[in-house]
Formats: structure tokens, C-alpha cells, sequence
């Protein structure tokens, strides 16, 4: 019995050694090769100074054969700011590394790209060099740009700045002293790190043009999947805020979007000019993109988008819209409407005294994106909600009301998405062009009044007399095509 039981394990025994052998089969033959998930690794325009997220690509054997890998190395030797980790080793050369017949492993790749001092992004590029045991040499590239970029970590301008054009990340907060202007010049961009925040206490002067405009967006510019950037999901920083001692503020030629709310108007001096926007492109949030309380406002010739809230909120005050797009293709959770009128706060009187949308477009996915949240004050406060709509498209009910005058009414029933009326209204990669088609009823829906002081949308393309568009894209024959 004994005898058998030794024959038996000498049998397993030689069948594991067996097996073992051919598993460390390692060939040098040349013509064998590694197959990679990429040839280039991309990295997004970074900031300088500041080590990028980390990226990854796999490294398969396809053959039947094991291979060992006499040196993973950066061609640099590390002196272009890449950095990997391939197998458990980290550095600038790895060695003796072995990826069995069939089997793969994992590079992770991240970089960090030097100061270059100038305000245009630096290519920096590197190769991850393969050299097997046969002597076959394989790469991939590494590729990133950097781009210089100044810090203002919870900083408050307390006296009259004009802020150079260039790119600044904002930590914590932004704030504008009582009293002080802060001006932004054309091609200014700030990049808001999380939660971060502008607070207006003074004035803001943020005048940008249509080839450099101002940009307030989030300091993410990599992706959460190939096709989505986090640029293009909302709440990734918080949004502006206007306080009530905050007055004569001007907002033009900017975008705005991807926070948790976008421009919020506090409760001030009715009497006084709050803000005036213009050419500007307000959209992508988790609350409201524009929320005005109690404010005197002037809005011309711009786009507000895609907000859980609402794409424009006003509470009482005087405010004007002239040849804006106001639509509502929110899709990330349930949201609230395109437009809301409120002439009270929690039921205190908040007299709305004038609210014009003239040559506008008030659209969205909702059967009706126009609601009136109206308190009925009495003769105790006369005139507490008045508005009027002027040769607008608008999505909501057709009622026999004096305040609507030459307006088209739409639905989803019409224009389903709003494919009729926009370029593109894709809910699979979250991507919005609100440019109007051919086929738009928008179209030479505008009243001639505003020609003069609107000749041109707010990409700069001019309003023809006899055809000019509701909202503030102007179409362009050929554009849909």
C-alpha cells in the first residue's frame, strides 16, 4: 500500500513539474511579439506643475509561448515628466519582467509637464520602449500638453484689479470686495476646483469678445469615459453669486457652465442696474443657470441651458430679455422648467413690476416649460406680476392672453427634443448645439425693432432685415447640413 501511494505522488509530482515547465516555455524567438491596447497615450491639456491623473493601457501575449521582457524604459530617462508603473515596478528602466503565454498586464502612465512660461500649452512627448529577450523592440507613445496656469487660493480683491488674460485656477473662493471692480480681460479663463466659488460683493467686469471670450468652467480636463469629458458634466464647481450691496455688473461674451448653479442675482436696490449680460452662454447645471431676486436686469442676445432648476428664474424685479435662447434638455435627474415667474418669496410679496421676453425662445423636452408661481396680493400691491412676451417661440399652453403678443406656440408634440428647431440634441453623450436648423420655426419669427441695437447674434453673424431669428443664434444657410 505504501509502495502505491508513493508511486502515486511521484506520478502528481511529475505531472505538476511537467506542467510548471511548460508554463516557464519562455521563447526568444524574434518573430513573436506583444500586442498593446494602444499605441499613444493622450493626455488632456494639463496645468504645469501639477501631476496629471494617472492613465492605463494593458500589454497582452498572444502567443503560445511565455516572454520575458528584458527592459521596460522611457526613452528620456524620466527628463520628459512621464511617469509608469508597469508590473510592480516604478521608475524610468525596469527589468526581468515576465507575461506568461496568453496572459497580460497593466502599464499605469501619469505625468507632470514643467512651467514653460507663456500663455500658449507646451507639447511634451515620450516613448515607452519594450526590448524583449530576443532583442525585438516595441513602444508606445506618451503624449501630453501642458499649459501654464497662476493659483488664487481663497482670494479677495479689495481694491480696483484688472486681472491680465490668462488661465487661473480658483480654490476655495473668489471674492470682490464691497466697493472694489474686478475687470476680466478677453480671453481670460478661470478654471474652479471644486465647491470653489465666485462671491461678488462689488462689481464685476468680465467683458470678453467673440474670438476671446471669458470662460468660468471647472479645473477637471479629463474624462470620465472616452466620449464624455467631466467639462461636460454638471456640478463641478459651484457657480457665481452676485450679493445685494453688489451693483452695475457686467457680464459679456462669456460661458459659463458645468457648476452647481450658474449666475445668482441676491436681493438688492430694485432702483439700481443689478447686471447687464450680453452675447453670453449660460448652461449645464445642477440648480438654476440664471436666478434673478428683486433685481433691475438687462439680458440680450444669450443662450441659458440645461439645469435641474430652472434656465432662467426671476423673483420680482424689472428685467428684460431680448434675443435669448432659454431651452431645458436637462437629462441627469428630474428638473424643474425652461422659464419661472415669481412675484412672491414663500408667499411674501415680491412684486414682479416688468418682465419683457422679446424675440426669444423658451423651449425644451416638457410638455410646458413656462409656470407662473403667482400670488394673488389684491389691491394691497397693484401690479405685483406683470409680463409680456413679444414675437417669441414658446413652449407652453396656447391661452387667450394680451401679455402674448405674435408669439408661436410649441410642444413636444411639434417639435419632439427639440430636433425641429436645434443642430444637435444628443441625451447618449450629454453634447447640445442650440444653432437653429432650416427648418425652425424660430425663423424670421423676430420683430425688426432690436436690428439696430442687435445687429449681430452672438457668434458675430449678423441679422438680416426681413429675416431675422428668435434667440440669439441667427441662422446661417448650410449650417444643419
Amino acid at each position: 500500500m505504501i509502495k502505491k501511494l508513493v508511486l502515486l505522488y511521484i506520478s502528481i509530482l511529475s505531472v505538476f513539474l511537467v506542467s510548471c515547465n511548460e508554463d516557464a516555455d519562455f521563447s526568444s524567438n524574434p518573430s513573436l511579439r506583444l500586442e498593446f491596447s494602444c499605441d499613444t497615450v493622450s493626455f488632456d491639456t494639463l496645468f504645469t506643475d501639477v501631476m496629471s491623473s494617472t492613465a492605463k493601457f494593458v500589454v497582452h501575449n498572444r502567443n503560445e509561448n511565455s516572454l520575458r521582457i528584458s527592459t521596460v524604459r522611457l526613452q528620456s530617462g524620466g527628463d520628459a515628466g512621464f511617469s509608469v508603473l508597469v508590473d510592480g515596478q516604478y521608475g524610468s528602466m525596469m527589468r526581468d519582467i515576465e507575461i506568461r503565454a496568453k496572459d497580460s498586464l497593466y502599464v499605469l502612465a501619469s505625468v507632470t509637464v514643467d512651467r514653460n512660461n507663456g500663455n500658449v500649452p507646451i507639447m511634451v512627448k515620450d516613448s515607452l520602449l519594450f526590448t524583449l529577450e530576443s532583442g525585438v523592440q516595441q513602444g508606445v507613445l506618451l503624449l501630453a500638453y501642458g499649459r501654464d496656469v497662476t493659483f488664487l487660493r481663497g482670494h479677495a480683491f479689495l481694491t480696483d484689479t484688472t486681472l491680465a488674460a490668462g488661465h487661473y485656477v480658483v480654490y476655495d473662493s473668489l471674492t470682490i470686495a464691497q466697493g472694489a471692480t474686478l475687470s476680466l480681460a478677453p480671453g481670460t479663463t478661470l478654471y474652479f476646483h471644486d465647491k470653489s466659488f465666485m462671491r461678488v460683493d462689488g462689481t464685476l467686469q468680465a467683458v470678453g469678445t467673440v474670438d476671446a471670450p471669458i470662460v468660468f468652467r471647472g479645473d477637471r480636463t479629463d474624462k470620465m469615459f472616452s466620449y464624455l469629458p467631466y467639462d461636460r458634466i454638471p456640478g463641478q464647481w459651484d457657480g457665481v453669486v452676485f450679493s445685494s450691496t453688489s451693483n452695475d455688473n457686467r457680464i459679456a461674451h462669456c460661458d459659463i457652465h458645468s457648476a452647481n448653479y450658474g449666475i445668482k442675482v441676491e436681493q438688492g436696490d430694485t432702483a439700481i442696474q443689478r447686471i447687464t449680460i450680453e452675447s453670453s452662454k449660460v448652461q449645464n447645471f445642477h440648480g438654476n443657470a440664471l436666478e434673478l431676486v428683486m433685481a433691475r436686469a438687462t439680458v440680450t442676445n444669450s443662450l441659458f441651458a440645461n439645469s435641474q432648476g430652472n434656465c432662467v428664474k426671476v423673483v420680482g424685479g424689472d428685467v428684460s430679455f431680448v434675443h435669448c435662447t432659454i431651452a431645458n434638455f436637462y437629462v441627469w435627474r428630474q428638473r424643474d422648467v425652461a422659464l419661472a415667474l415669481h412675484n412672491n418669496i414663500d408667499g411674501a410679496p415680491a412684486p414682479l413690476r416688468g418682465a419683457l421676453f422679446a424675440n426669444c425662445i423658451i423651449a425644451g423636452s416638457k410638455e410646458d416649460e413656462l409656470m407662473g408661481y403667482i400670488a394673488d396680493f389684491g389691491d394691497s400691491i397693484p401690479n405685483s406680476m406683470n409680463y409680456r412676451f413679444e414675437n417669441s417661440l414658446i413652449n407652453t399652453v396656447d391661452v387667450a392672453d394680451s401679455c402674448f403678443v405674435d408669439v408661436k406656440y410649441d410642444s413636444v408634440a411639434v417639435s419632439p427634443f427639440g430636433k425641429e428647431h436645434f443642430r444637435l440634441i444628443d441625451h447618449d453623450i450629454f453634447d447640445y448645439d442650440f444653432h437653429l436648423t432650416s427648418e425652425s420655426t424660430a425663423r424670421s419669427l423676430a420683430t425688426e425693432e432690436y436690428l439696430e441695437s442687435l445687429p449681430v447674434d452672438v457668434d458675430g453673424i449678423p441679422r438680416a432685415a426681413g429675416a431675422v431669428d428668435a434667440g440669439c443664434f441667427q441662422y446661417a444657410e448650410g449650417e444643419d447640413e
